[in-house]
């Protein structure tokens, strides 16, 4: 099996694109560099590059692997001290005789899945007021009013010991997995939802082009990336 799977990305509203992407048969990956701290560009574009050269099977090594990378930068270039990046994947693989999706997140960008039992947020944002919610310390309105609700409490590239949200899914043809950074979720807000089912049946191609193209319509605050993947069968592999 494979993916069938495109990116896209848009500067929006910032004079740099600190986003970066990639969409291949095995990998799907989207990593945004950490506003407000130097370098963001720098970050993502490493991460992404470190998770693509690894080849592997275990997101949660990868993104260990992504983390060492960035914090291996910084260390021996003062001027990208501090530069931080989020990052989600998924990887097609097989395991036991099975064809499985796995997936890593860390930082707020957004992992969906669109199957036959709908569409499926796998990701949370780990920002400082879903932390506080999640500790009860904060109700979901208190959270959306806190003046560091968006501050980052984890990303790659902040500490040396970083802890991912791992998933794993069986690989469903006809399953479609879109990850993409917050400036597409920020902008399109709930027009998403209707949006990504009216193009359910569109190719990744077309799927990513009309998603920038609403984003970009809206008037978005920061870049704008997205990646499609629908898990298809493939010349050449076990299907």
């Amino acid at each position: 099996m494979i993916f069938s799977a495109a990116s896209r990305t848009a500067l929006g509203g910032r004079p740099t694109n600190q986003d970066a992407a990639h969409a291949a048969e095995r990998l799907l990956a989207v990593a945004d560099g950490v506003g407000g701290a130097p370098a963001g560009e720098v970050a993502s574009a490493l991460t992404i590059a470190t998770v693509v050269d690894q080849r592997g099977d275990a997101p949660e090594s990868m993104v260990e692997l992504a983390n060492a990378a960035v914090l291996a930068h910084s260390a021996v270039d003062p001027s990208t001290a501090g530069m931080g990046t989020t990052l989600d994947l998924a990887v097609l693989v097989r395991s036991k005789g099975r064809w499985l999706v796995r997936g890593a997140h860390i930082g707020d960008s957004v992992t969906v899945v669109q199957s036959d039992a709908g569409t499926r947020v796998l990701t949370t944002g780990h920002t400082l007021a879903n932390e506080l919610i999640a500790a009860g310390h904060l109700t979901e309105e208190e959270g959306a009013r806190h003046p560091n609700r968006a501050a980052l409490v984890r990303a790659v590239g902040l500490e040396p010991d970083i802890r991912p949200d791992l998933w794993e899914l069986p690989a469903t043809r006809g399953d479609r997995y879109l990850l993409c950074t917050d400036g597409l979720t920020n902008t399109l807000g709930d027009a998403l939802w209707p949006l990504l089912d009216s193009l359910r049946t569109a190719p990744p191609e077309t799927c990513v082009d009309e998603l920038l193209r609403a984003a970009t319509a809206a008037g978005p605050r920061d870049n704008v990336t997205a990646v499609v993947g629908d898990v298809r069968g493939g010349a050449g592999w076990l299907n």
